[in-house]
């Protein structure tokens, strides 16, 4: 018997161990999800504004060798112009998103609004229609007994007052 107890705290211990070896491992699963999922969500915020710096940066280098090869300025005033169109460009475009997101968001709340109301409208039509039915069910229930009453009368009727049936209880 000290032989089956020592082993069945040995196999606790083991068993005890693999659980904790499991829950670790699932503990480092969720973690580097979590992480990638935040790597994700960094690269979908910072989207945009590397977007637009590049599409300015880009532009205002073009332009300031337009400006300084094909028209013959000076490097200095090349490079004001240029850096004043990635300026322009790097607000511009950034106010025209922002205005895009917002009308986008506003469109969403919108839908989001309408729905809601058409899942508030189905459910007073359910909760209206579920009434219906219990109010329903309950007159055909009435009906059946009214209907079992007078058929205890006739029954009564017929057989005379020699064998009177009882009255059932109708609540």
């Amino acid at each position: 018997m000290a032989k089956t107890k020592v082993e069945d705290s040995k196999d606790r211990k083991k068993e005890l161990k693999e659980r904790e070896k499991v829950k670790k491992e699932q503990e480092a699963r969720l973690k580097k999800r979590l992480k990638a999922e935040k790597k994700k969500i960094d690269r979908i915020v910072s989207f945009p504004f590397k977007s637009l710096f590049f599409i300015g940066s880009v532009s205002g280098i073009v332009y300031c060798i337009y400006n300084h090869f094909g028209e013959g300025n000076t490097i200095l005033a090349s490079l004001l112009k240029g850096f004043l169109l990635f300026v322009l460009v790097y607000f511009g475009l950034g106010l025209l998103l922002l205005l895009w997101f917002f009308v986008l968001a506003k469109i969403r709340q919108k839908e989001a609004e309408e729905k809601r109301r058409y899942e508030e409208e189905l459910a007073r039509e359910r909760e209206r229609a579920a009434l219906e039915g219990k109010l329903e069910r309950e007159l055909l229930l009435k009906q059946a007994q009214e209907k079992r009453e007078e058929e205890l009368r006739k029954l009564r009727e017929s057989i005379g007052n020699e064998n009177e049936i009882p009255r059932a209880n109708t609540e």
